[in-house]
This record gives structure tokens, C-alpha cells and sequence, in this order.
């Protein structure tokens, strides 16, 4: 699917019962843009409701955002998501006054399907409430403080994370790369679809290609996997993060349609891990001990925003200081972070959740945790799939 940023344009406001908003009484909209942290502009008190040390002295609060987005007509017929990296909390997004979709966890990336809400050849507004109130033991921020994006794709396309790639099989003078491609097909006719893969190095070379067909029945998907092979490969390391790109073209198999139907790609890095009673962890055959600490999300008087500028500052900080490893505390970590410990060469332990059934604080995930849990272990798992980073998962943090 094509991504274009969703993050110009958007304004905010302590959110306004319906009542006040008649009465006139609703505090203005001011203008921001995305990532924005709504809490670190308020002021801070010793008696904020609660909050006090564990937010830092922040109080919380109720949060919306809007924008006005343009739809054009020719858009009728394509499918269109919102994707937010992360909204911290409850997050529940209309669009032209509909509901559309929710997430109770702040730290999941998840995506909504607003085709049937959209307007064509309008102007169309979307609204995401989000709230901070006693549910956490560290200084969460709040609103819309991670990236957000617009995807749009035809009846046939590459599924969002739809490019996944492993290297089950590496050598010095080979190493086999799988790619499971995900096609969807909207249509009420079987597709049969031609998917070229090129893996390309750090450089920008081809090193291996592959072109193979996928047929996906009607209101369903397909998955093509073509196993590549890449000769003399660079594997990826803390010493050594030598990152490969994976791209995929979509196309018609029939020849009827002469241009490109979507295009996906997914940067990754050729390694292999192992982990045993007797050896321990190895990456790429030889034994890593971690020397890792333990982050939270913000980045001090930023707040929570994640700017990779300021996620890439903090990795590069730690590893000049002598660390190999970050385990994030105690959510999962953004993909900015994720892309900075891949270029420079951190291992991440990515952690799940602070609580499941049993909560820490009065307001806190504990509440959603049945109902949501699985979902937001779904959206980690796709996230880090294709980082050569990840080399661990934590369920929890000291879970009762």
C-alpha cells in the first residue's frame, strides 16, 4: 500500500463535553503537529490528582485531536487506512463524526479501515480522543505521541507488513533468504498476480532476485514465498550492522494490465540466532553476553514524542558508552528506536506489558488486558518481525 505521513495538520484541545461545547464555555483548538506529547505542556503540581511522582507531577487528562484531510474521487474503490504508531490511551477515532475504531493499549501500533466513512472529492475530518488518568508507574505522556500515516491501495496489493523476510540457512558463501509476501484481494474475481523480489545490499546492489506468481481467491489473500540466495553475504552484528532491503512489485500476471499494481519493501539484516542451556545466546554462531539497560519511551523535555532524531541520540549514547543491548520498560518499543538499534547495531529485548490481569495503578491496561491482549501481542510481533535487533521478547514485568 502506498504510506504517505499523516502528521501535518492536525489540532488539540483538553477535550470538551457536548454541553460546554454548546454553551461556548470549550476551550479553543490549538495547532500542533504530530508526534505531540499533551501533557508535558501543562502545568505541573505537587497535588495533581494522583499523578504526582509516578507522572512526574503532571496531571492527567481528556485529549482531542482533529484534522481535515482531502479525499479524491479517484480514490473511490481503493482501500484506506489511518495507521497510528501509538496514542496514549484509550485512543477512539471518528471519522466524519463516526466511530470508526479503538485501542486501549498506548503503546501498540494499530490501524483502522476508514474506507466506508471516507467522503470522495471532500474535505473529510477525523477525531482521536485519548486520555491519561492514575494508569501508570512513569511519565507516560499523552495523545497522539508517536507517527501517524495514511495507506491507500488498489483491490489488489501488498497487505500492510505484508513483506516478511527470515535467513533460516547462512554460511560464508551463501545465505538463504525467505520471503513470505501477503497479496490481499478485495475483488470478486480470483487474481493471479506476478511478484518480483530483489534483495538489494547496503550499497544499493541486487544480489538476488526472483519472480514468482500468486493466485488469491476473492475477499481473501495469498502468500508467496520465494527463497532467495545470497552469495558471500554480509550478516548483520552490534559490530558489524550491515542492513539489506527487500523489495517486492506487484504486477498482473495476465499481462492485461501493463502497470505496476503495489510495491512493498522491508529493510532487514542476514543474521541467525540460537539459544541453548549449554552455549547460551549466539548470534551468527559465536556467544553474546548482553550488556543491556533498561529505557522508558520519553525523552526527557521533549516528553513523550518520539522524534528519531532524539530515539537515535539516546541509542548512540549507550552504545559509545559501552552497552550492546536495550531492554525497553515495559511496553513496546517505537519504531524509531527499532530503526536506530538496527543502524547502529543494539540488541533490544522488547517487552510486552508492565501488567496483565492484576493492576498497578487504579486506571491502568489491567482493565482491557482480556479482551486486548492478544491483538497488541500481534502488532508487536509484526512490528519488530523484520529487525535484526530483536533478539528477545518479555511478556511482562513483574507480573503479580
Amino acid at each position: 500500500m502506498i504510506r504517505r505521513s499523516f502528521n501535518d495538520g492536525w489540532q488539540v484541545r483538553p477535550k470538551a463535553n457536548p454541553f460546554a461545547e454548546l454553551g461556548g464555555s470549550a476551550a479553543p483548538y490549538r495547532s500542533v503537529c504530530l508526534p505531540h506529547d499533551a501533557m508535558i505542556g501543562q502545568e505541573r503540581s505537587a497535588a495533581a490528582d494522583g499523578e504526582q511522582w509516578a507522572g512526574a507531577y503532571f496531571p492527567g487528562g481528556t485529549f482531542e485531536y482533529r484534522k481535515t484531510f482531502a479525499v479524491p474521487e479517484g480514490h473511490r474503490g481503493r482501500r484506506v487506512l489511518v495507521e497510528f504508531e501509538g496514542v496514549y490511551r484509550d485512543a477512539m477515532v471518528y471519522v466524519n463524526g463516526d466511530y470508526a475504531g479503538q485501542r486501549p493499549y498506548g503503546y501498540s501500533l494499530f490501524r483502522i479501515d476508514i474506507t466506508h466513512l471516507l467522503r470522495y472529492g471532500r474535505d473529510n475530518e477525523i477525531r482521536v480522543e485519548a486520555r491519561a488518568h492514575r494508569d501508570s508507574r512513569w511519565y507516560t505522556g499523552a495523545g497522539i505521541y508517536r507517527d501517524t500515516w495514511l495507506l491507500d491501495g488498489g483491490p489488489v496489493r501488498i497487505a500492510p507488513d505484508g513483506v516478511r523476510v527470515t535467513t533460516p540457512e547462512i554460511d560464508a558463501d551463501l545465505a538463504v533468504v525467505q520471503v513470505a509476501t501477503t497479496v490481499e484481494n478485495d475483488g470478486v474475481e480470483l487474481r493471479t498476480v506476478e511478484l518480483t523480489t530483489e534483495i538489494r545490499d547496503s550499497d544499493g546492489n541486487v544480489v538476488a532476485r526472483d519472480v514468482a506468481t500468486a493466485t488469491a481467491p476473492p475477499g481473501g489473500s495469498a502468500v508467496a514465498r520465494p527463497r532467495l540466495y545470497v552469495p558471500n553475504p554480509r550478516v548483520w552484528s552490534p559490530d558489524s550492522p550491515v542492513l539489506h532491503t527487500c523489495m517486492v512489485t506487484l504486477a498482473d500476471a495476465t499481462g492485461r494490465l501493463e502497470t505496476e499494481l503495489d510495491t512493498g519493501t522491508a529493510t532487514f539484516g542476514i543474521r541467525s540466532l540460537h539459544l541453548d542451556p549449554r552455549r547460551g545466546l549466539r548470534l551468527n554462531g559465536e556467544p553474546v553476553k548482553l550488556r543491556g539497560a533498561c529505557v522508558h519511551h520519553d525523552n526527557g523535555v521533549l516528553g513523550a514524542a518520539t522524534f528519531p532524531a532524539a530515539e537515535e541520540r539516546r541509542v548512540r549514547l549507550l552504545k559509545d558508552a559501552g552497552f550492546n543491548a536495550i531492554r525497553m520498560s515495559h511496553h513496546p518499543m517505537s519504531r524509531a528506536m527499532l530503526d536506530a538499534c538496527d543502524r547502529l547495531g543494539m540488541l533490544v529485548v522488547d517487552e510486552a506489558f508492565d501488567m496483565w490481569t492484576r493492576g498497578k495503578s487504579e486506571f491502568d491496561y489491567h482493565l482491557s488486558f482480556a479482551e486486548w491482549w492478544e491483538r497488541d501481542i500481534e502488532s508487536m510481533v509484526a512490528k519488530d518481525h523484520n529487525h535484526p535487533s530483536v533478539v528477545m521478547y518479555s511478556i511482562g514485568n513483574e507480573i503479580p
